[in-house]
Formats: structure tokens, C-alpha cells, sequence
């Protein structure tokens, strides 16, 4: 998931520096320590966090747990009522595998985009979907919560100081 602009904007008007880095293109040695803290956003597909976020974060694991951090979760799951117990079991098999222990977690739906996912996904993608009795599946949806993602991140940096 790439982070919301005009997020780091409203982080910027409180007076912090953001960095946005993609998971997929990190440099091997990348070091953390010049950070202050860390917000890790990650979406959720086939009940699994991105594979390129995970590495990171299992080799990064002690310099994240030494800051305050945060760990976003954008799935479908956390996005229909009746899936949110899934969601935090994803979080919670990442926080395991991981070994890192971020201070907040935020689960949050993300958008549907059947016009571009690959027929697998998409087959997988509608079963989830009929399986939870969810949204129509003849368009793209978008589940995002602006306002709790605000939200959450100001509550972080309240914690981060």
C-alpha cells in the first residue's frame, strides 16, 4: 500500500519530516537509525502481508522495536463487519513471524480493483466476497476509512512525541 499524500502532508503541518519508502525497492543495507519512527502500511492478499513488507520487517525487526512504530493492516477483510476477527489474526501471524511489536495497529479496508487484478485474483478476491456477503462484484470498490487513518496517525504521533 503506498501512504496516503495528503496523510504526509497533515504529518507535515505538524511539524515532522516523512519519508516514503516502497518495500519492493529498499536498498539491502538500508540503515533505520537516522529515524525517529516508523509507520509500516501493508496490504493483506490471500490472507498474507506483502511478502517484500514481512522481509523487511523480519530483517528489521530489533532497530523497529526500539521506536515507536505503527503497523497498518489494509485488507477486505478489515473492511466487512463480519470479517474483522480474520483481520486481526493476519496482524497478528505478522507480528509473530516477524518478531516485531509495533505500539498501535490500525486494521483497514482497502479498495476492491477487479478491473486489475489477474484472473486468479480475482477468482480468489469473489469467493472471499460471496463467502462474507459483500459488496457487488460488477465494479471496483473503495472501503478505505480517510477519516480513522487520520485519525489514527494523529494519535501516533501523540504517542511518538
Amino acid at each position: 500500500m503506498r501512504y496516503n499524500t495528503a496523510n504526509c502532508c497533515h504529518i507535515r503541518e505538524n511539524g515532522h519530516q516523512v519519508e516514503l519508502l516502497d518495500s519492493a525497492a529498499l536498498a539491502s543495507d538500508l540503515k533505520l537509525g537516522h529515524f525517529d519512527a516508523f509507520v509500516i502500511a501493508a496490504s493483506v492478499h490471500q490472507e498474507h502481508h506483502q511478502e517484500t513488507v514481512t522481509n523487511f520487517v523480519f530483517a528489521h525487526h530489533e532497530p523497529l522495536n526500539t521506536k515507536p512504530s505503527a503497523l497498518i493492516s489494509v485488507s477486505l477483510s478489515a473492511a466487512l463487519e463480519d470479517q474483522k476477527t480474520e483481520a486481526q489474526k493476519y496482524v497478528d501471524r505478522f507480528v509473530s513471524v516477524t518478531g516485531w511489536q509495533p505500539r498501535m495497529t490500525l486494521l483497514l479496508g482497502g479498495a476492491l480493483r477487479f478491473t486489475k487484478y489477474d484472473y486468479f485474483q480475482e477468482q480468489f478476491v469473489k469467493f472471499v466476497v460471496m463467502k462474507s456477503g459483500g459488496p457487488s462484484l460488477e465494479r471496483d470498490h473503495e472501503f478505505t476509512d480517510w477519516n480513522a487513518l487520520a485519525s489514527f496517525t494523529d494519535r501516533f504521533l501523540e504517542t511518538a512525541g
